[in-house]
């Protein structure tokens, strides 16, 4: 069976995410994760979140504070984790990875697991409008897909391709929060700056998108260092730096760049700073 793009896709990155050890030898993985998850950070959960606040208009009272006992109950399940975690952690070490016993596990996934039945049933009743708030981003979740695989083709190894391959026929774990408990479970009454912190997230803009001869890149350094700018085609690949190890100060800036050398079609610039790295898309038309 066929899958869909965007779902291929996130089964690709799930591969890549999936820990330390997938990534190419002599390849620091953060750079891949960190930059899909500021991809995530910029241009999917925006939507995602403005779907969400559009449902929360056609919810009852009753069911607006089923959700969010449902969400308390999760979060303690989460802090009751780490506690458990750090009540074995040994007298004066600061080993951060401590896994649970197995019968540890067990009993918070199923607790979980016993949470997110509720929350599957609570969504049943608003089929209607899920399908109908999913059919509207379906051209972002187009563009989402192409954007993702082309972050993923760098830095997946055919180690990693062939894996995806074997896992065609599973979710991928970042396409979770597009199922409709997780969509439910989203508070769209949170801060929308506490997933605008992530380290690894600029306030970026290209303008004007597409572009002709010349566009501008607006971008944020959060932390004083070298910053490297790159052009990247539609695949990944590499075209040309455009600022190469500069030294800037922590703030906005815009870089002005000339795109009288490249055909119509998809680009992305890629910025690296000591936050991390962001791609940002633009089309040359």
């Amino acid at each position: 069976m066929k899958l869909p793009l965007f779902t291929a896709t996130l089964l690709l990155l799930a591969v890549l995410l999936a820990g330390p050890g997938t990534f190419a030898k002599g390849r620091d993985d953060k750079p891949g994760r960190q930059e899909v998850k500021a991809y995530y950070q910029a241009n999917v959960l925006p939507v995602v979140r403005q779907q969400r606040q559009k449902l929360e208009t056609q919810l009852s009272a009753d069911d607006k504070a089923q959700l969010a006992t449902y969400r308390t109950q999760l979060r303690e399940l989460r802090l009751r984790g780490k506690a458990l975690q750090e009540s074995m952690r040994p007298s004066g070490t600061t080993e951060t990875r401590l896994a649970l016993t197995d019968a540890q596990q067990q009993e918070l996934r199923s607790a979980s697991r016993e949470i997110m039945v509720k929350v599957g049933l609570l969504a049943k009743k608003y089929e209607a409008p899920l399908t109908q708030l999913a059919q509207e981003i379906q051209p972002q979740k187009d563009q989402w897909a192409t954007d993702l695989k082309a972050i993923a083709a760098r830095y997946a190894t055919p180690e990693q391709l062939a894996k995806h391959r074997e896992l065609r026929h599973h979710q991928g774990h970042l396409g979770q929060f597009l199922r409709p408990a997780k969509f439910l479970l989203l508070d769209p009454n949170a801060p929308a700056s506490a997933a605008a912190d992530n380290a690894t997230a600029t306030a970026t803009a290209v303008y004007p998108n597409p572009a002709a001869a010349t566009n501008q890149l607006e971008y944020s350094v959060r932390k004083a260092g070298p910053v490297t700018i790159e052009i990247l085609d539609g695949r990944g690949n590499t075209l040309r730096p455009v600022v190469q190890n500069e030294q800037q100060e922590k703030g906005s800036h815009t870089l002005t760049t000339n795109l009288s050398d490249l055909p119509n079609g998809t680009y992305f610039y890629k910025i690296t700073t000591r936050s991390g790295t962001e791609t940002k898309r633009f089309v040359k038309q």
